[in-house]
């Protein structure tokens, strides 16, 4: 499609071009009199306190002038041709001046999402360097997609964020009682090393492989992924395992209140406590990034990292227990007749709304919809199945859903031709009921420690607002970091209630970073700062408010009678 060639002109200077072999133009990608001048006028409109995505690098006086320049914003260079090369240590120079470069051929919208989500409070942005505007639109379109699935991605992380903020805490607390005596994953992983797995999720598909799975129960280990669980149960089928990351209350009402399932369950500490309260057989629980109440108490367990949905916290379950190989069922990532769940499982009225969808790759060679967030989930199972195919060369992953979307490096796989191997042994698995022991103390002190963090926060708003701000003196401005800096000693506030505010944590700091030109040294600049701060800690206290607010502290007291 395209040839890159570099070449040195008669001015000395080097010259990358394209050759387009749809147009026959050849295009230089810098210019060949002054690429210093052509950069410098480019860059005239970059201003501090800013992100910028950049597509093209073009000979790389763009680095060299953005490393110089020491500009106090942070950029993402993202470059369409491999051969337009780098060395490593140059990569990594580059890097600590805030200038990330990257290859459009191992890009993903994860990354930019993360970059995105990094640079919160941060305008941004998109910027094409001079002529790789004349470059085929073919080849741009992929990287300006990118960008767009990164933001949306981003979006839908913050919303996530922001729908979980309470939930992402209550949950692990009132649930201490149980995931501080439940049994660590790890226990059990000698029984899972080079077995067969067949992951069941809810998809359309599922109903389609109903057979497939009956005819293999006993050669296999079937995890049912969250609300697959009563898809199985209402089509005979009883999974070995259940596996359980949702925090809403409509994750128990829906899919967990009625259940007849009373085998294992996997989960994290952020699971909804009425589904491990009302549980009634044996529980594993392994931590979740995001669950750092669980993860203090419970140093030894497997540790996941965040992921969106419970099929992709299976999959990793599977690549950690030393899986042999995983055949995905009901993995649609995409809708089948505008269904979203196969036929069989309980729909929230959450799913009757799924918005606007897209296009993308099926697994049939053609295309199918999904809806944004499906798509995003998808994106992350490439990440997430990069990252596995790497570090761990003896499991395979299938993908048994025809129309579904295509993950890429999983082939999809005819159930029909599937042949396991021996029998399971599977006599070890507990399925007898397991009355749960639930002690709330450890929940109530917990919750005292909560109650003491917003004290000590009222106190920091109480001497802020006390301040005249309208003129602050450097003197304040120091009075003010201080109280900051003993509010960020109070461990329940910097390693629990922070890791919910995320979002609003990285936009103080990136605007502490990259927001002030001199020092603080004119009132004005020390007036912005205070308020800020003001905003934030005010945010922190409207957050504890609404956290100590909560209803399910009410349960707590019933409970504890």
């Amino acid at each position: 499609m395209y040839k890159v060639t570099k070449e040195l002109n008669k001015r000395e200077i080097e010259v990358i071009k394209i050759f387009d072999n749809e147009t026959n133009k050849i295009i230089p990608l810098n210019s060949e009199i002054s690429p210093l001048k052509e950069i410098e006028r480019f860059c005239q409109p970059i201003n501090n306190n800013m992100f910028y995505f950049i597509i093209g690098s073009g000979n790389g006086t763009i680095l060299e002038y953005l490393l110089n320049k020491k500009y106090k914003s942070k950029f993402y260079i993202l470059e369409v041709f491999d051969e337009i090369n780098y060395s490593d240590e140059y990569i990594e120079t580059l890097k600590e001046q805030n200038i990330n470069l990257f290859y459009n051929s191992k890009l993903n919208y994860l990354e930019l999402s993360g970059a995105i989500r990094n640079s919160m409070g941060m305008d941004c942005e998109v910027l094409i360097h001079p002529n790789y505007d004349r470059v085929n639109a073919g080849l741009l379109s992929p990287i300006v997609e990118k960008i767009k699935m990164g933001i949306v991605t981003a979006t839908i992380n913050k919303n996530t964020e922001n729908y979980f903020k309470f939930e992402w805490i209550t949950e692990p607390i009132l649930n201490l009682s149980i995931t501080k005596e439940a049994r660590s994953i790890l226990e059990i992983r000698d029984n899972f090393i080079d077995k067969d797995v067949i992951l069941v999720s809810s998809g359309p598909s599922m109903s389609d492989h109903i057979d497939f799975m009956k005819k293999n129960i006993d050669s296999a280990y079937i995890i049912a992924s969250g609300s697959a669980v009563n898809g199985l149960i209402n089509n005979n089928i009883m999974p070995d395992f259940v596996t359980i990351m949702d925090g809403s209350l409509i994750n128990y009402t829906a899919h967990f209140e009625k259940t007849q399932y009373t085998g294992p369950i996997i989960t994290t500490g952020t699971t909804n406590h009425s589904i491990l309260k009302n549980h009634k057989g044996e529980i594993f629980v392994t931590n979740f990034a995001q669950d750092s109440i669980t993860a203090t108490e419970r140093k030894d367990l497997l540790n996941v990292p965040n992921v969106p949905s419970v099929a992709l916290y299976s999959l990793l379950l599977s690549h950690f227990l030393g899986a042999k190989n995983v055949y995905m069922v009901g993995q649609d990532l995409a809708l089948a007749n505008g269904q979203y769940y196969a036929s069989g499982v309980s729909e929230h009225a959450n799913m009757k709304k799924l918005g606007e969808t897209i296009e993308v790759e099926s697994n049939n060679g053609s295309v199918t919809h999904t809806t944004f967030g499906l798509a995003s989930t998808l994106e992350s199972f490439n990440n997430v199945v990069s990252i596995i195919t790497k570090t761990n060369s003896k499991l395979q992953i299938y993908n048994l859903a025809k129309d579904g979307a295509k993950i890429k490096d999983v082939p999809y796989i005819n159930s029909e031709d599937i042949e396991l191997g021996n029998k399971i042994e599977k006599s070890w698995i507990n399925r007898s009921e397991d009355k749960v022991n639930l002690n709330y103390t450890y929940s109530a002190d917990f919750l005292s420690k909560i109650e003491a963090c917003k004290k000590d926060v009222d106190y920091a708003v109480r001497k802020i607002n006390q301040m005249n701000l309208s003129a602050v003196s450097l003197k304040d401005l120091k009075k003010v970091l201080l109280l900051i800096k003993s509010l960020r000693e109070n461990e329940v506030l910097e390693t629990h209630i922070l890791n919910m505010l995320y979002s609003t944590t990285k936009s103080i700091n990136n605007m502490f970073e990259y927001g002030f030109e001199d020092n603080f040294e004119t009132n004005q600049e020390r007036v912005e700062m205070i308020k800020k701060f003001k905003i934030y800690i005010e945010y922190i206290q409207k957050y504890l408010l609404g956290l100590l607010e909560s209803p399910v502290w009410i349960q707590l007291d019933k409970e504890r009678l």
